[in-house]
């Protein structure tokens, strides 16, 4: 059987400090680290930038790979305190709609670097075990692959889908025990010395004992988890008139939602009992029975879609921001709420300044997609939705321009003053 993981190299630690690096080479924090293990100044990277070289940032993570590399070594060596690393703080975040208190992590840089380490050298394992059902977190796929696969099952007659039923793991990441994550790591690679030693040494960095919210490896990991669970009901199923079925037709999972998707609820409800008590005795997390969905016809919601007021609504699978019909899709009602406020919000301010500040534009900009991959016409124009993203993307633009011009004209003072 092929290694489900990489050895420990140099070039596999540079690939992690890139990775984590990504989108974050102007943060003070990553910029200290740079100076800190690769021995390169702020001015230096300003320099490198303005010939738009990288000869500068592959330097700094040279040294960085080395530090990396060598912590491990020691933490393989015996050394408990080798990583080094600073402990998480955590803060909380209160949903703007619901109210719903989370806890958030933040990591230090090297603990950052070293989860992209992990999470390099079990790429192999993830890649083998991770459904093609599972979507959050995972690059390629997210919010838009969950609502896009889920849309490809309703509408595909030879499955004759008619119920859905969601399912939710209670405090996922709190309640899930790291025993059980390392358990399953050894098992799957039980010659991995370095990267089980490594796993081990930052799942115990965790505050409260459980994955902490926030981590990248952790992410990976409860997806991991989260694969066997759903492998499982996937074969479950029964005998009828002699011949085997599937009690799950399809299914979905997007963080700690599930959904399955069948012809028959009984099924669907003897299938999520099942798990429940699986995930329960093997993963020691809960599972909970959310909303069930009995979906239309095609030719029924045609007909309803044309009535006007309430009457036109139809039953529909709320999932990963999205509400998916059998015919059409829309915008998940909080999060529509939060949009349809930004845009409003926008719209007042452009017909009194004429444009959409900076701290608003990014907002703007990251709600767009939700009405570009819906049903949302009659709302994207009473809102100017498009309108408005437009002026939006143009204050970014000009921000980044200005701010590259400003960094330019920095730079030259530097040098006329060094002349």
């Amino acid at each position: 059987m092929k290694q489900r993981y990489n050895e420990l190299t140099h070039p596999l630690c540079l690939r992690a400090a890139f990775a984590c690096y990504d989108d974050k080479w102007h943060r003070p924090d990553f910029r200290a680290l740079m100076w800190k293990y690769g021995g390169v100044s702020d001015q230096e990277l300003r320099r490198d930038e303005a010939r738009q070289a990288i000869n500068i940032k592959l330097v700094a993570m040279e040294g960085i790979a080395y530090e990396m590399e060598q912590r491990v070594l020691d933490l393989l060596d015996g050394d408990p305190d080798a990583l080094e690393l600073d402990p998480v703080k955590e803060r909380p975040h209160i949903d703007g709609i619901k109210q719903k208190r989370r806890i958030i992590a933040e990591c230090c840089v090297m603990h950052q670097l070293l989860n992209h380490l992990a999470v390099q050298g079990l790429m192999p394992l993830l890649m083998a075990r991770i459904l093609p059902q599972q979507h959050a977190s995972i690059p390629g796929r997210g919010q838009v692959g969950c609502k896009r696969q889920v849309e490809r099952y309703l509408r595909r007659k030879s499955l004759g889908i008619r119920y859905a039923l969601k399912l939710d793991v209670e405090k996922a990441y709190p309640s899930t025990n790291p025993a059980i994550v390392l358990g399953l790591l050894r098992r799957e690679i039980p010659s991995a010395r370095w990267l089980l030693t490594l796993v081990e040494a930052l799942l115990a960095m965790s505050p409260r004992g459980g994955l902490i919210i926030g981590g990248y490896l952790e992410a990976w990991l409860f997806n991991f988890i989260m694969s066997y669970a759903l492998r499982y009901i996937l074969s479950r199923g029964k005998y009828k008139r002699g011949a085997w079925q599937p009690l799950v037709g399809r299914l979905v999972a997007y963080m700690d939602d599930a959904c399955l998707l069948g012809r028959r609820r009984a099924d669907l409800v003897s299938a999520a009992r099942q798990l429940a008590k699986w995930m329960q005795a093997e993963l020691g997390l809960s599972l909970t029975m959310g909303a069930e969905v009995a979906f239309l016809s095609i030719e029924e919601e045609h007909r309803r879609r044309h009535l006007k007021g309430a009457a036109c609504g139809c039953p529909g699978l709320d999932i990963a921001g999205f509400v998916i019909h059998r015919t059409y899709t829309t915008i998940r009602k909080t999060t529509f709420l939060r949009a349809r406020r930004q845009y409003l919000r926008a719209g007042r301010g452009m017909e009194k300044d004429g444009y959409v500040p900076q701290y608003r534009a990014h907002k703007l900009v990251s709600y767009y997609g939700y009405f570009t991959e819906t049903a949302s016409r009659a709302a994207r124009d009473r809102l100017k939705v498009d309108k408005i993203e437009s002026a939006a993307a143009k204050t970014i633009s000009r921000y980044a321009r200005a701010a590259a011009l400003a960094e330019s004209k920095r730079q030259q003072e530097r040098q006329l003053c060094y002349a």
